[in-house]
């Protein structure tokens, strides 16, 4: 089972301060500004509201736009919206400052808005609206200290870029390497400014933030991953008894084990997809650096400190997003899994050992 988070259909008053929060030290919103706000079905509307509400209490210009709800997040790489929907947004964008995602996710027209410089996008709970994304705004960000975590995911992002080859082994079965000697690191620390700059310093975030790491090309990756954490493909959250084991060669899922029941589902949903980039990977791996998260059905799960998440699927709607320019995987999927307590090492720089954070 998944850990507990709370779901209210109230506006809990905790919320006001922590979208206070992203809107003042994360994405610096000034008076005047126009913000296209982004929401679905699967949206509380107190949450809307919450930031719509403080928005105006900025200055701001307020639209909120609410699209159906589209897919699993897992799915997200290979759903197509429709042309209204998404010609709205773009129409939306190219007038707005600010773009608070909390429904579509990855997409192409997402990718656009930013690559083409029409405006900044925010993904409060990674542009998911789910019912309990209020319960985690509060923890990781009112809870937790996210300048600090900050701080710690530049110097992790730094390690990440300087180093020629990440490894990642655990006691219950992992033994991972991958070349990134050629690939940059990334904070994903959540802020779109920097207060002690006074600049901008992305254009595309998710919030709370907590997970450096890197992006990776396709056809990278040897090893076996013993995943004890939570995984998310098909519609599911689950959290294995025992470690799944993947079997990696050249980037690539070469054999799955372990947990008899996720296992033997998870090969099930990729045989059934009829999808050759579903098995390729890990396409990023990131580090957790939140205190506060927890395994929950909610994206916070992959800022659990001292674990940490791969990717597998699709990268080429992600790595845009961060600026990267290598061959990427294609696939109608991208799923993610989890090591609990591992150890991260950078060339011969420890970063987490057996799930312990050891950034300096």
């Amino acid at each position: 089972m998944a850990e507990y988070s709370d779901v209210s259909v109230n506006l809990r008053p905790e919320l006001l301060k922590a979208v206070h929060f992203i809107f003042k030290e994360q994405c610096n919103v000034q008076d005047g500004w126009r913000i296209v706000l982004i929401s679905d079905s699967h949206t509380p509307q107190h949450i809307t509201t919450a930031f719509s509400g403080v928005a105006m209490q900025f200055g701001a210009e307020v639209i909120e736009m609410r699209v159906p709800m589209g897919p699993h997040p897992a799915y997200q790489p290979g759903y197509t919206w429709d042309p209204m929907n998404s010609s709205a947004v773009l129409a939306a964008a190219e007038h707005a400052d600010l773009v608070v995602d909390m429904a579509i996710g990855y997409a192409e027209f997402m990718v656009d808005i930013v690559t083409a410089g029409r405006t900044r996008i925010i993904g409060p709970g990674d542009a998911t609206g789910a019912p309990h994304i209020d319960d985690s705004l509060i923890r990781c960000l009112l809870l937790d200290d996210p300048h600090k975590i900050r701080q710690e995911a530049i110097a992790a992002a730094n390690i990440f870029s300087a180093g020629k080859t990440l490894r990642v082994t655990s006691a219950e079965g992992t033994d991972y390497t991958v070349d990134i000697s050629d690939l940059g690191g990334d904070t994903f620390d959540g802020f779109l400014w920097d207060r002690e700059v006074n600049d901008w310093v992305s254009n595309y975030q998710f919030t709370p933030g907590a997970t450096p790491g890197v992006v990776i090309p396709e056809g990278r990756g040897d090893g076996v991953l013993a995943l004890d954490g939570l995984f998310l493909y098909e519609n599911v959250h689950h959290l294995p008894k025992e470690p799944v084991m993947l079997t990696l060669e050249a980037g690539r899922i070469r054999e799955i084990s372990g947990d008899p029941y996720i296992s033997h589902r998870l090969e099930d949903w990729l045989n059934g997809l009829d999808d050759d980039g579903c098995r390729n990977g890990p396409i990023h791996a990131n580090i957790g650096l939140s205190r506060h998260a927890r395994l929950t059905e909610h994206l916070e799960w992959e800022r659990v400190r001292g674990g940490m998440v791969f990717g597998i699927g699709d990268n080429s709607l992600l790595a845009p997003f961060v600026g990267a320019d290598f061959a990427t995987s294609k696939s109608s999927v991208h799923w993610d899994v989890q090591v609990l307590r591992p150890t991260v090492a950078i060339d011969d720089t420890t970063i987490i050992d057996a799930g312990i954070v050891t950034l300096k």
